[in-house]
């Protein structure tokens, strides 16, 4: 049988002469002063143990012999068991409990043929580390000692106190207060109390203490000499340390420690005496750092706001030196202007400001410390030549010495001049909206009633009857006046909808199934392609089959005499973090759209179709922004495609992640 341990496993045996029996065996295991057994991992049986170990398990040596090490150790299998490191497991015991044990294996041979086991049990092992990592807490401690000053705050250098003074002490509670001059105080900063139920006050007057003694060790049986004793006595503590911080003749502020439990360590008036030193130096440190950094902190705080009003305000702002040259502008003047910042520092102002003679006094003036807060609106000029109207402000900045710079503000009131059109544009088109739809409404039950009376005159009237062509043109006209009314008013009124879930592939497939005899009749082939796993459409499938019959009958009309229709319908690629869109297309191989009406494809009553109303692709826009899609469109000489894209979610509804 093989060795279950490779020989590449990263114990290093100690053994290297023959093969060991039972007397090097029982050699070795005397002298451990540990339980501790020998394993042979191809055996089920323990080969040996020491006495440590029988006194563990109440088993005598033959006894042991007897039991298998399964029943031994149920927890673990031999394999285990001599895998590196430290195992815990339970350890059955003659007549007795079990005992948690851990388990730590060594082989004994460079084949790994026998490995001893060294068995502790669980409290000991955890009493062993718990103490291990005393020793290493201890001295990390004192190397911390020295590294309060390095901290980065009071408030971590409070802390850090707090872990050092537990660690060196071992007492239960410690409290630093520091001295607030201004109300004569000594003002709790940090404590290890339970904050429920402290012990120490939180603030204490500086009157009731005597700040010039020494660092003391107060036992019940000494006087009460101050209310630190007083309290130690009221609370039956066995003892309690007291030091005043101080630092060149500053009070900065007092070390409390004291337990509930146990007398002093007969160290404990050095290493309180060590850390009053310590902490004294380090809080001396961190008060004047903190006061310098609460200065330092108010100046950068005051120029982060005049920095972040400056950069992030609309109006212009160039800060312009005594000599009238640019020292800076912020983004708002580089936008207005046309200039990059650095393109423009030391250039006279008046070489990039342009457009009015009344800025030159204005300079002037504010040389003499005279501010001009108002220039009137003056038409300025960008660098790539287009003007815009401005108001322009010049307001010096004076200090004890004199003018320190001439701060130039311009205020782009053009955007504003655009907007009030637009907004007469746009109560123009709402007023003329409504008299459009009055008007369409009105229309339409007169064009009715004409119709059904040439419809009367056209069944009065023989076929042969001359009249019968005028009659049928009338009505065409009739008609197509209804139409136009009928397209006027859905453009017009108010749409709402109801947005579902929509299989797009399922209402494409269907929808073009019902054109095939107009496609037939118009000599249009039509072709409808979707990729796998397609994504289902957002939104409201009476008003999408609208949009794409508009589109449809838009693309059959531009193929007069026939042609190709190609409907096609993919995942939208997708940017990550963005929703999931779907995407249709519709080309044909029309004609194309005439330049001059390519962008306004969109508008109302924008047609190249001498029969058509002009209002189909408006409505069409009109229904994809409604769903918070988007519609586009690329024409050219022998061909037509329109885009569609719509919010898209898994089938059945589910969101798409």
């Amino acid at each position: 049988m093989s060795n279950l341990l490779s020989p590449h496993a990263p114990f290093q045996p100690f053994w290297r002469g023959k093969n060991p029996g039972v007397n090097e065996f029982s050699t070795l295991l005397s002298l451990l002063n540990t339980p501790a057994v020998i394993l042979e991992p191809r055996q089920n049986h323990l080969f040996a143990a020491n006495p440590e170990f029988l006194k563990l398990t109440a088993f005598s040596m033959n006894e042991l012999s007897q039991v298998e090490l399964k029943n031994l150790f149920p927890d673990l299998s031999r394999y285990e068991m001599i895998q590196p490191g430290e195992h815990q497991t339970r350890l059955n015991r003659h007549m007795r409990e079990p005992l948690e044990v851990v388990i730590k294996p060594t082989a004994l041979d460079p084949g790994g043929s026998w490995f001893l086991l060294s068995i502790t049990p669980l409290n000991i092992a955890q009493q062993n580390s718990e103490n291990l990592e005393w020793l290493e807490k201890y001295n990390q401690t004192m190397q911390n000692l020295f590294t309060l000053i390095s901290q980065p705050d009071s408030t971590s250098c409070l802390s850090q106190m707090l872990d050092i003074g537990l660690v060196l002490t071992q007492a239960r509670f410690l409290c630093v207060y520091q001295y607030n001059p201004l109300i004569q105080q000594y003002e709790k900063s940090a404590s290890t109390e339970n904050t429920d139920l402290p012990i120490f006050p939180d603030i204490i007057s500086a009157s009731t203490l005597p700040v010039d003694s020494d660092p003391e060790i107060w036992v019940p049986g000494k006087r009460v000499l101050h209310e630190f004793h007083r309290i130690a006595r009221v609370g039956n503590l066995p003892y309690i340390g007291v030091s005043f911080l101080r630092q060149e003749s500053v009070h900065l502020g007092i070390l409390i420690i004291a337990d509930s439990q146990g007398q002093p360590s007969p160290y404990l008036e050095k290493v309180l005496d060590l850390l009053s030193d310590s902490f004294s130096s380090a809080l001396y440190h961190h008060v004047l750092v903190q006061n310098l950094n609460q200065t330092l902190a108010q100046h950068h705080k005051a120029q982060i706001v005049r920095e972040m009003a400056i950069q992030n305000t609309l109006e212009g702002i160039l800060i312009v030196r005594k000599d009238l040259t640019i020292e800076s502008l912020n983004p708002a003047a580089e936008m207005m202007l046309g200039y990059g910042e650095s393109e423009v520092i030391g250039f006279p102002l008046e070489n990039i400001i342009v457009g009015t003679d009344s800025l030159i006094p204005a300079l002037k003036a504010a040389l003499d410390g005279i501010p001009t807060h108002n220039l009137g609106n003056i038409s300025l000029h960008r660098r790539n030549g287009q003007t815009f109207l401005g108001h322009i402000q010049t307001i010096p900045v004076m200090a004890d010495d004199g003018l320190l710079a001439i701060l130039v503000i311009i205020q782009d009131i053009s955007e504003n001049e655009l907007i009030r059109v637009r907004t007469q544009q746009l109560e123009q088109r709402a007023l003329l909206g409504e008299v459009t739809a009055i008007f369409a409404h009105e229309v339409r039950n007169p064009v009715n009633n004409i119709s059904t009376g040439l419809q009367l005159l056209q069944m009065n009237t023989s076929p042969d009857d001359p009249q019968q062509e005028t009659i049928n043109r009338l009505q065409h006209d009739c008609n197509r006046l209804t139409h136009l009314m009928e397209s006027v008013l859905s453009f017009s009124r108010p749409m709402e909808y109801k947005m579902d879930p929509v299989d797009l592939g399922m209402l494409l497939q269907r929808f073009l199934e019902r054109w095939r005899p107009r496609f037939s009749k118009a000599n249009v082939q039509a072709y409808f392609q979707m990729e796998p796993d397609c994504m289902w459409a957002i939104g409201d499938a009476r008003a999408l089959e609208q949009v794409f019959t508009n589109l449809v009958n838009n693309a059959v009309q531009a193929m007069k005499t026939g042609g190709v229709l190609a409907v096609k319908m993919a995942n939208r690629q997708m940017s990550r973090g963005s929703s999931p869109e779907i995407e249709v297309t519709v080309s044909d191989n029309g004609p194309g759209i005439p330049d001059e009406i390519r962008e306004h494809i969109f508008e109302p009553f924008v047609t190249n179709n001498p029969q058509g109303t002009g209002l189909g692709l408006a409505i069409t826009k009109r229904i994809i922004n409604a769903h918070r899609g988007s519609i586009s469109v690329n024409s050219f000489p022998g061909g037509t495609v329109f885009h569609v894209c719509l919010p898209a979610c898994k089938p059945n509804g589910g969101v798409d992640s």
